[in-house]
């Protein structure tokens, strides 16, 4: 069975032709940088048309097509609504056009929701029946799988873990809350800090090793500078994982999941982030639930991109009963 999976990034768009046992023929990737909707909802279905034609098929061979895009959206209504990182998009019917376009029933989630369906599937979650995972890039977004389910929730904004507030005297997040756990964790957010921190002090280490550029400040300089055992990383770096365990215990307590996959800051991090949230996140959640529950790294990594679309509208069809899934 094949299906058309589209995700739509702040500056990629990936377009995937992919089955419902995990394969992805071929994919292609658009230029979405400063883009018009006018200009790329054209271009999406022409690159859908172009894979299909490679492969030797045609819109009739595509059982569904499948969605992954950034918050704010109307799920119910199909709009990408106003992301903020894609300024000139204001309530597109994103959902409604594919459809029309490929002849296809098409599916619709949020980017976070997306990723949580690939890991789920064809990664580190080996569909496992209760599962979070954690996007943990320039924000923090969730999508959770429980009892086997995707969670959408009353008004489809389940899994915004990001905005849970760890300390409502913390920090002020994008937002408008104080002490969200992205305004902790978030990578856009520790670089703010950071700079703040730096901007009057232009030969500290990790502004060296940003290449002098305070601007440039960001996650991997601040890695690089705690593996050097600079005095203000390795702080930094300990209340980093400490409100990292202390948001995840938390989910941890509430959903009692099987596995919670961890995303790209965690990637990038290895053992430098995991040994310190292991230690910490027994102070934030019971024996009982963490005992029964697995940290995993991504496994799809930079790849996740091509799975998510593909992945929302295999979900479709499972939910809807027109396809049931062999576990991985």
């Amino acid at each position: 069975m094949y299906v058309i999976g589209i995700d739509i990034g702040g500056t990629k768009i990936a377009v995937s032709l992919g089955t419902d046992t995990g394969e992805i023929p071929c994919s292609k990737r658009l230029d979405n940088k400063d883009s018009s909707p006018d200009d790329m909802l054209p271009a999406i279905v022409l690159a859908a048309r172009e894979l299909l034609e490679s492969e030797g098929l045609t819109s009739n061979n595509v059982a569904a097509a499948g969605i992954g895009a950034p918050s704010p959206i109307d799920i119910p209504n199909g709009l990408i609504t106003r992301p903020h990182n894609l300024r000139q998009w204001v309530d597109v019917p994103i959902r409604d056009f594919i459809a029309r376009e490929l002849g296809a029933e098409t599916f619709f989630e949020n980017d976070a929701n997306a990723g949580a369906l690939a890991e789920w599937m064809f990664g580190a979650g080996g569909h496992v029946d209760n599962m979070i995972y954690l996007t943990m890039s320039t924000g923090i977004g969730g999508g959770v799988i429980a009892d086997g389910r995707l969670l959408h929730g009353a008004s489809f904004l389940a899994g915004e873990v990001g905005h849970m507030s760890l300390d409502p005297g913390g920090p002020l997040c994008e937002c408008g809350m104080k002490g969200c756990y992205e305004a902790f964790c978030g990578g856009r957010a520790v670089a703010k800090r950071m700079r703040g921190y730096l901007a009057d002090k232009p030969d500290h280490r990790i502004v060296e090793l940003a290449g002098g550029d305070l601007d440039k400040v960001d996650m991997p300089a601040l890695r690089a500078a705690v593996g050097e055992g600079d005095a203000y990383a390795l702080a930094l770096w300990d209340e980093f994982c400490l409100r990292n365990a202390q948001a995840m215990g938390a989910l941890i307590n509430i959903f009692n999941p099987e596995r919670v996959v961890l995303g790209t800051i965690a990637l990038a991090s290895g053992d430098m982030f995991l040994d310190p949230l292991k230690k910490r996140l027994p102070e934030f959640c019971w024996d009982e639930t963490l005992s029964a529950c697995q940290l995993a790294l991504s496994s799809l990594g930079g790849g996740i991109a091509e799975y998510s679309g593909v992945c929302v509208a295999l979900n479709g069809l499972i939910e809807k009963g027109d396809l049931v899934l062999s576990r991985v």
